[in-house]
C-alpha cells in the first residue's frame, strides 16, 4: 500500500511539472465604474455619452467584470443632480461610496474627470466648412479595499483621433466614439493578464514554435492577444524579471488554456523551460496607436 501511495505521489508531482512553480492565475477582477466629474464647459449629456463609450470599450475587452454604479441602488445619484452645473459623484462622501463599493464586491474602481469638450469651426482644402471635435479626460484606477491609487491616464481625442460634424453636437458625438477604441490600451495597461507556459506544443531545432499557456476565456484571453515572456527570480525578497520572448494567442481552447505562437525568443524560451526556470507571461498593448477594433 505504501508503494502504491509513493507511486501516486510521484506521478502527481511529475504531472504538476513546470507550471506549478507559478501561482495559478485568478479570474476576471470586479471593477466598478463611477460617474464622471466634469468642468463647466462640458455639458452633462456629452459627458454621459463619453462615459457610455468608455463602458462600451472596456466591455469589449472582456478582461474585467464591469459594474456600472448607476445600476446599484446604494450608489446611484439621480440624473437631475448629476446634470446640475459642476455636480459630480465626488460631492458625496467619497469614503462612504468607497466603502459601499467594497461591500458590493468591487476590487477596483474607475473614476473619470472630463477637463474639456470643445469643437472648432474649420475649413478643408476645398473650402468646405466643418466642426472639429476635441475631448480631454482623465481616468483613475484605485483599489476598492483601501483606496490605493493604481494609476491615472489622461486621454485626448483630437485631430486624427477626433471627429467632425456639421454642427458642434455632431462633432462631439463623433469624437466620443473614439473612446471605445482607446479603452483597449487602457485595459491592457491597468488590467494585465499574468500566467505561465504550461508546455511546448511544437519545436524546431531547439526553438519553441507553439506553446500552451494557463490562461483562457475565464481571464479574457482572445485570439491575437499578445504576451511578453519573462524569466523571473527572487532577489532579496523581490521579483526580478527579464524579457526573453513574445507570444501571440492562436486559439483559446478552454477557460484556462490557450495555444500561442512564439513570435520572438523561441530558443530562449526553450532553454528556460529545460533549465526549470520560473517563466511568467504578461499581456501587453495590442497596437502602437489607439488600439482600434477591427
Amino acid at each position: 500500500m505504501r508503494k502504491i501511495l509513493l507511486i501516486l505521489f510521484c506521478l502527481c508531482y511529475v504531472a504538476a511539472g513546470y507550471a506549478q512553480s507559478f501561482d495559478e492565475p485568478k479570474g476576471k477582477p470586479t471593477v466598478f465604474i463611477d460617474y464622471f466629474r466634469r468642468s463647466s464647459n462640458a455639458p452633462f449629456a456629452w459627458v454621459e455619452g463619453l462615459r457610455n463609450s468608455v463602458i462600451e470599450g472596456i466591455q469589449k475587452m472582456d478582461r474585467v467584470i464591469l459594474i456600472d454604479v448607476d445600476a446599484q441602488d446604494a450608489l446611484r445619484i439621480e440624473a437631475q443632480r448629476r446634470s446640475s452645473e459642476n455636480i459630480s459623484a465626488g460631492e458625496d462622501n467619497e469614503m462612504d461610496r468607497l466603502s459601499a463599493m467594497n461591500e458590493l464586491g468591487a476590487q477596483y474602481i474607475i473614476t473619470g474627470q472630463v477637463s474639456s469638450m470643445t469643437s472648432t469651426w474649420k475649413k478643408d482644402s476645398e473650402g468646405k466648412g466643418y466642426y472639429d471635435g476635441s475631448i480631454t479626460y482623465t481616468l483613475k484606477v484605485t483599489k476598492s479595499q483601501n483606496g490605493t491609487l493604481i494609476g491615472t491616464k489622461t486621454i485626448q481625442h483630437a485631430g486624427l483621433t477626433g471627429g467632425r460634424g456639421g454642427n458642434k453636437e455632431e462633432a462631439i458625438a463623433n469624437t466620443i466614439t473614439y473612446a471605445v477604441h482607446s479603452m483597449r490600451d487602457f485595459v491592457d495597461e491597468y488590467f494585465k493578464i499574468e500566467g505561465t507556459i504550461l508546455e511546448v506544443n511544437t519545436e524546431k531545432k531547439g526553438k519553441a514554435e507553439e506553446v500552451y499557456i494557463n490562461l483562457g476565456s475565464m481571464h479574457g484571453v482572445k485570439e491575437a492577444q499578445k504576451f511578453t515572456v519573462y524569466v523571473a527570480r527572487e532577489v532579496a525578497g523581490r521579483t526580478a524579471k527579464k524579457e526573453i520572448g513574445r507570444l501571440t494567442t492562436k486559439t483559446v481552447e478552454g477557460e484556462d488554456i490557450s495555444l500561442c505562437k512564439v513570435q520572438k525568443g523561441g530558443e530562449e524560451i526553450m532553454q528556460a523551460i529545460n533549465d526549470g526556470q520560473t517563466i511568467m507571461i504578461v499581456s501587453r498593448e495590442q497596437t502602437l496607436m489607439g488600439g482600434l477594433f477591427h
